[in-house]
């Protein structure tokens, strides 16, 4: 399948309009402030205001609109470029700056397009994608690949490297054999595609010779710290309950390994209600303890990235309850705050795809969003599965 079959797939919500600005500098950070902060990318300020309208589905649609007219540049990183595509979907365009010219971002990047940070990488078994630099590069295990994933990247979808033909799926095989359990390994995004393209309940030797089952990968992440987690522990909980929906919409039993990724998710889902802000905002310290920042990019970071596994996690009747749809209403106008200034990339996405996702359960099945593996807990009445 072609990366453009692939875009029609998938259109956008709404169409993305032709206007667009140059890219801007990020502000200078905060005294004090970590050597690393200097590294991070900003995504283009949206040029022109856009009102702010009273209802939660209004401020919703506006905070996703208002995202889309964000321009994604050539010049931009690919840690950027993969996390526009995560929050907005395979047929996100990216623009040159000097000539104005568009082209479609999976488009480019499978034809073997060259971007700041892109390096991927032949393997024995398939292939892997280059780790860092920092905000620049690929940031964690199997990035890449999980968010491309969780748009329905198809295994036959092929790939350019260094002149030769590879498909999506050599990515995917070079993950399942890289997996230990035995090792210091992130497989918050291994177990994502794995469990999604390969089964959960499958077993395999992995290069070091190891028979994994990847119940034992379940295990492993939930047995590792969440709090100290990436991004307080939200892509740790994304992995295991994407995982496990998929598990169970595949028939599986809610038992043993999967029944205590049922707990964890009550649990932390407790936490962030317990620790959630008057005005609707989850906690700037995650599920550590309660957090009221007002550093603006703190907080569209923390509650974008707990909103994006909510919304994953919870169930319809759950999504409509006052707390959740007050963590909506607060998340958009976060962004719609900040419309005509600059966002770094990663919590501007995250918190766009969590956004989209609540958007087409809540208020609109039909128009575009992630294939998400979306099932009710047990023993709750909620949303109808969907793959």
């Amino acid at each position: 399948m072609s990366a453009s079959r692939w875009t029609l797939i998938f259109p956008t919500i709404g169409a993305l309009l032709s206007g667009s600005c140059a890219p801007v500098q990020p502000p200078a950070p905060a005294e004090g402030a970590a050597a690393e902060s200097k590294a991070v990318e900003y995504v283009a300020r949206y040029p022109t205001p856009m009102p702010v309208r009273d209802a939660t589905r209004a401020r919703v649609e506006a905070a996703i609109d208002n995202v889309r007219q964000r321009d994604l540049l050539t010049t931009n990183g690919f840690w950027t470029v993969f996390h526009g595509i995560l929050g907005l979907g395979p047929s996100v365009t990216l623009r040159h700056p000097e000539t104005g010219q568009r082209v479609n971002a999976i488009e480019y990047i499978c034809n073997g397009g060259e971007m700041r940070g892109l390096a991927f990488i032949p393997t024995r078994y398939g292939l892997d994608v280059q780790m860092g630099p920092a905000s620049v590069g690929q940031g964690h295990q199997d990035q890449f690949i999980a968010e491309m994933g969780q748009w329905g990247m198809p295994l036959e979808q092929r790939f350019l490297v260094y002149g030769k033909p590879y498909t999506f799926y050599d990515f995917v095989h070079h993950a399942q054999m890289r997996a230990r359990v035995t090792a210091n390994q992130e497989l918050s995004w291994a177990i994502c595609v794995i469990g999604q393209y390969l089964g959960t309940d499958i077993a395999w030797t992995n290069a070091h010779g190891e028979v994994i089952y990847f119940e034992d990968m379940i295990r492993y992440e939930l047995e590792a710290p969440v709090e100290s987690a990436a991004c307080g522990g939200t892509h740790r909980l994304f992995g295991l309950t994407w995982a496990r929906n998929f598990h169970l919409l595949r028939g599986g039993r809610n038992e043993g390994v999967w029944k205590e990724v049922e707990e964890k998710v009550r649990k932390y889902r407790d936490l962030a209600r317990q620790y959630q802000n008057p005005d609707g905002s989850f906690s700037t310290n995650f599920f550590r303890e309660p957090g009221n920042s007002s550093d603006r990019m703190l907080r569209i970071n923390t509650t974008g990235h707990i909103f994006e596994w909510l919304a994953l996690a919870l169930t319809d009747e759950e999504l409509r309850q006052p707390w959740v749809q007050d963590a909506a209403n607060a998340l958009s106008l976060m962004i719609l705050e900040l419309q005509g200034a600059p966002i770094e990339g990663g919590a501007l996405y995250h918190a766009v795809h969590g956004l989209i996702m609540y958007h087409h359960r809540m208020y609109d099945p039909d128009t575009p969003c992630p294939p998400a593996p979306l099932v009710p807990l047990p023993g709750m009445r909620g949303n109808t599965a969907r793959s």
